[in-house]
């Protein structure tokens, strides 16, 4: 689905053809897996059937990411969460107060980059929706998850060797994402968190932070340890504003530092100076 979405963009000749593909899975989607939460294999050693939290999950963030298309996304993205944990919640670890995730339902063990991608949904849908039901099981899986990898980066499940885990090109995106829907989970630092549009580079210095976008638009956020002395898009200062707008800023402060979200259009360069 989102291969189509990003076709209609860069091929517009063939806008309409990809988008009624587009509408086809999503019709498809909203008429069996959401009310069934059969979600369906996805690893390609498994024979047969077999219900996997990556696909139930990543539905789950591709709603939150489309709420237009979603009028109920609250109930809907909840009761997607609700189903993993009654499905795929792992409670060997409940001593330490954390229930993890399952990868499947016929290999029922505890998944690193299963259980911090989970994470990363849980902290996106309480940013979003203001309920945080499970925000703190969600920084606790956060924090077991880091106890998968050794300190040469080597990647494992808790009970099995090194090459079962889909972690490293996987797990790593999993943190950022957690860390751009709940800021303070991000480092003391300047740092960009999330965007909408493909970041081409970046370059930090003491006093300044550019960056450019593959589009010529984008929502951006920042964490930074201090407010913006002004914001350039391609040479021009963009204002500070108290909501998002068109080519605007907003700032909220925070106990150290605060975040900036950024919304342009017409250029792909930002200047922030510090």
């Amino acid at each position: 689905m989102l291969l189509f979405e990003e076709l209609a963009i860069l091929d517009p000749g063939k806008k309409d053809l990809y988008r009624k593909c587009f509408e086809i899975f999503l019709e498809w989607m909203k008429a069996y897996p959401l009310r069934t939460n059969k979600w369906g294999p996805f690893f390609e050693d498994i024979p047969g059937w077999s219900n996997t939290q990556t696909n139930a999950i990543s539905f789950a963030m591709f709603i939150l990411n489309h709420r237009d298309l979603f009028p109920e996304w609250k109930s809907e993205v909840k009761g997607i969460i609700g189903w993993t944990y009654n499905e795929l919640g792992n409670h060997e670890y409940e001593k330490y107060k954390v229930t993890v995730m399952n990868e499947q339902t016929v290999y029922r063990v505890p998944g690193n980059s299963h259980s911090s991608r989970q994470a990363s949904v849980e902290l996106m849908y309480a940013e979003l929706s203001g309920d945080t039901t499970y925000t703190g099981n969600a920084v606790r899986t956060l924090n077991w998850a880091t106890y998968t990898v050794s300190s040469d980066g080597r990647n494992r499940y808790i009970r099995d060797d090194v090459w079962l885990t889909d972690g490293y090109g996987d797990y790593v995106r999993h943190y950022l994402r957690a860390m751009a829907a709940k800021p303070d989970l991000a480092p003391f630092e300047n740092h960009l968190l999330k965007s909408s549009s493909i970041v081409k580079s970046i370059d930090y210095k003491e006093d300044k932070i550019k960056f450019s976008t593959f589009d010529d638009h984008a929502d951006v956020e920042l964490k930074l340890v201090s407010k913006p002395f002004e914001i350039r898009l391609n040479g021009e200062i963009i204002l500070l504003g108290d909501s998002i707008d068109d080519n605007s800023w907003t700032w909220s402060p925070a106990v150290k530092g605060g975040v900036v979200n950024l919304h342009y259009f017409g250029g792909n360069t930002i200047e922030i100076i510090i």
